[in-house]
């Protein structure tokens, strides 16, 4: 009798080597087998506790365009940048001539007058009013004055402004950088949790199979009731793991929705699969692009431009100033109440001899500013550089990671088809059933992390060398 049993589940278990494989969400060259009941790998379709929200399908590019779109610290750059154009303006508009016009009305109560003499035909002479000035005054007036020489001021104020705008725009091409980088993240690391989540329901059900062929061979006679148990706890431990994989998921994607500016109760759902996309630099082009492209690198190379603009606005105080200045006036009524234009020319010189140290003090501190400012770009350089390699490195070894990561999750497959053969059919034990199937799903995590590994770390590459 039990020699028949044994023949019947030699039976079944190479009928299950022909049973459909289990829908795998990563390419395997060997399937293992699976219940009906396992979930199929497309994210869409993976349960979540908040799959009554709004859905919200995106593809990477939808993610990046809104998070452009909405982030705050991206307007507040935007801003920065129109508020350094307005200064510019300002700086320029004081190399260019000044016209003013005037009105003014005066009202005196009493006109002032002078009390003369007038000889009179008979007797003493009589005192007459001579009014010289007027009870009411109208002033109309217009001036031009021009800063001939500032001694550099103007100059040095509108390089300052200029380079102030190019540095406004580096910051503005900085953030966007920053937002497209942590966006990708966000997004990629959403994919992942998501696909995270079907590879342990998947194990879910291999567990729940695997658990139900330790009771047919119990009540057979042909395994012990200790091989149920381990089973059960094997399947115990796979939904522990699918609940904080499920867990994760939601958590990343509220946390993609907040970078979004979106309602965290959305429901996102990745438009685009984990897949390799190796791509082909060379370490010496990146880092000349990263000195040449990076916004941060443009920015300090500004800030030593505006220094050094400083230091000579400073210095243009010890040198004279000439301006000229141009007013035509009409009071009406004027002298004896006769209305007179008033034409007047003033050329001005101004020559600041001596003002204490004031303006030696601002040369020194002008002067220590330029030098912390190519300070801070040979550190800045550095930093730059020290970063690309980082960012490069990191990317060749996420590449070396995927190939490794698909190498083995194709050998624990394997394994895994092997050990449930081995264990329908008597000769193997429920612990290297359980072994099996915990490197399976965990070698199936780690290339699904190495592949967003390999997305996340090549946006950073591009990032570092300015290739956003």
């Amino acid at each position: 009798m039990r020699t028949q049993t044994l023949i019947v589940l030699l039976c079944a278990a190479l009928a299950g080597m022909r049973a459909p494989a289990v829908a795998s969400p990563l390419p395997a060259p060997t399937a293992v087998a699976a219940p009906a009941a396992a979930l199929p790998a497309t994210p869409d379709q993976t349960p979540s506790p908040a799959s009554a929200a709004h859905r919200l399908l995106l593809s990477l590019d939808d993610t990046l365009r809104t998070a452009l779109s909405n982030n705050l610290t991206y307007k507040a750059a935007a801003q920065d940048v129109v508020a350094a154009e307005g200064l510019l303006v300002q700086a320029r508009g004081a190399a260019l001539p000044v016209v003013s016009a005037g009105y003014s009305y005066v009202h005196a109560q009493n006109a002032a007058y002078l009390l003369v003499p007038v000889p009179q035909p008979v007797g003493p002479p009589a005192l007459q009013k001579s009014f010289f000035s007027a009870t009411d005054i109208n002033n109309v007036n217009a001036t031009l004055q021009y800063a001939i020489y500032t001694g550099g001021a103007v100059q040095a104020a509108i390089g300052q402004a200029a380079a102030d705008f190019s540095a406004a725009q580096s910051t503005y091409s900085a953030t966007r950088a920053n937002i497209v980088t942590d966006a990708t993240s966000a997004y990629f690391n959403l994919v992942l949790t998501r696909r995270t989540a079907v590879i342990t329901d998947e194990a879910v059900s291999v567990a729940q199979q695997n658990l139900s062929t330790a009771q047919q061979l119990y009540r057979a006679g042909s395994a012990a009731e200790a091989d149920v148990l381990r089973q059960q706890v094997t399947l115990a431990n796979a939904q522990v793991a699918a609940v904080r994989a499920h867990n994760d998921d939601d958590l990343a994607n509220a946390q993609l929705a907040n970078l979004l500016d979106l309602n965290l109760n959305t429901l996102i759902e990745p438009s685009v699969k984990l897949e390799t996309h190796p791509q082909s630099y060379s370490l010496q082009d990146l880092l000349a692009d990263a000195q040449a492209r990076r916004p941060e690198v443009a920015a300090a190379v500004d800030a030593v431009t505006i220094a050094e603009l400083a230091v000579k606005e400073a210095r243009a105080a010890t040198l004279p100033t000439v301006a000229l200045q141009v007013s035509e006036a009409s009071n009406k009524p004027n002298f004896v109440n006769v209305p007179q234009p008033q034409l007047s020319e003033t050329l001005a010189v101004v020559w600041r001899l001596f003002d204490g140290g004031l303006t030696h003090g601002k040369v020194v501190q002008a002067s220590a500013e330029v030098d912390k400012a190519k300070i801070n770009l040979r550190q800045l350089r550095n930093g730059v550089d020290l970063e690309t390699r980082r960012a490069y490195f990191n990317y060749t070894a996420a590449l070396s990671a995927v190939t490794a990561a698909d190498s083995a999750q194709a050998a624990a497959a394997e394994s895994l088809r092997v050990n449930q053969l081995r264990y329908r059919s008597g000769v193997g034990t429920s612990l290297e059933l359980s072994d099996a199937l915990l490197a399976f799903t965990q070698t199936q995590v780690q290339y699904a992390r190495a592949l967003a590994a390999e997305r996340t770390s090549l946006g950073e590459l591009e990032r570092a060398a300015g290739l956003l």
